[in-house]
């Protein structure tokens, strides 16, 4: 049961913020604060990160029998973490363009 809540608290807590995410990045084009996008998505990279580790341990590689003592086939897995790593990545690397900000060139 443990791991089972484990598995869908990150999902939801990784949807979660993929929607918050989104809708400050929108806020934040729309105002023109666009180096506020580059701390989105360094925050991004971490969520990508933790992402991945969850569906590394939540894999059928004998982790989760190891460290809760349970089985990793009784957690259903969906692709919802999947998807949600994917959009991660696409919004990662649009924060990246978006969030540049050229400096002023000085007069001569």
């Amino acid at each position: 049961m443990v791991p089972v809540i484990i598995y869908w608290g990150s999902v939801i807590l990784l949807a979660v913020w993929l929607v918050w995410n989104v809708l400050f990045s929108i806020k934040f084009l729309a105002s023109g604060e666009r180096g506020n996008l580059w701390g989105f998505m360094l925050l991004n990279i971490f969520a990508l990160i933790f992402g991945i580790l969850v569906q590394w341990a939540f894999a059928d590689n004998g982790f989760i029998k190891w460290a809760l003592a349970s089985s990793s086939q009784k957690v259903v897995q969906t692709p919802w973490l999947y998807i949600n790593n994917w959009i991660n990545v696409a919004l990662i690397v649009l924060q990246f363009f978006l969030g540049w900000i050229r400096s002023p060139k000085t007069a001569k």
